[in-house]
């Protein structure tokens, strides 16, 4: 899997740049781009006890192979065996759909708080997140804009962005999803003359 600080090229990043600038030059609202790598935890216990089963098996088979006498040399194996199919277990259990679905949203709302957007003056911040690992991409926006804009609003842009992201073009379809997300903030709260810029426009990411 890419690092997410090496996800975006400095060409992608500039677009992305370029399009929460123009985006914000027109609305009070505030975006923030997030790449994080994952936000699902690995599972550790189910490979360990996989592991161990194997490891045993094993151990089984190579005594019986050897007419009862392994000697060291199959608990050397054995605890290989298991050992590397736990760590496989560990690295490739992939969980369901809906269980990265619901990680990377509990990444994101952990996120929206660290990044500060909650405490923007009008509560009008939106995050953009997306995780790599399990390929998924969220939508999150502060209170102010979800009394007036409809979660489900948010779908199409994640669509627009994730299959940017397959196809190869990550930074521009995270640019066109910032035009569009910010094309529905202009409509709802203008840019004010006393605008301020609260959060900071280039993408961040983390691990």
């Amino acid at each position: 899997m890419v690092r997410p600080d090496r996800f975006l090229t400095d060409d992608d990043r500039k677009r992305v740049l370029d399009a929460v600038k123009d985006a914000e030059s027109r609305t009070a609202g505030e975006i923030r781009v997030l790449v994080v790598g994952r936000s699902m935890r690995r599972r550790i216990l189910a490979p360990l006890l996989i592991g161990a089963v194997t490891g045993t098996l094993a151990y089984i088979r190579y005594y019986s192979w050897t007419w009862g006498h392994p000697g060291m040399l199959g608990v050397y194996v054995a605890l290989a065996l298991g050992l590397v199919t736990a760590l496989i277990l560990i690295w490739a259990i992939p969980g369901t759909r809906k269980e990265k679905r619901g990680a990377v949203w509990r990444r994101a709302k952990r996120e929206f708080d660290r990044l500060g957007i909650g405490k923007t003056a009008g509560a009008t911040g939106v995050l953009v997140m997306f995780s790599l690992w399990e390929r998924e991409a969220v939508v999150l926006a502060d209170k102010a804009i979800n009394e007036k804009v409809a979660p489900d609003t948010w779908a199409r842009h994640v669509k627009v962005l994730i299959d940017a992201v397959k196809a190869g073009r990550p930074g521009e379809g995270i640019a066109a999803a910032v035009k569009e997300i910010g094309a529905i903030l202009a409509q709802h709260f203008p840019r004010r003359p006393d605008d301020v810029n609260e959060l900071p426009d280039e993408v961040e990411t983390r691990q």
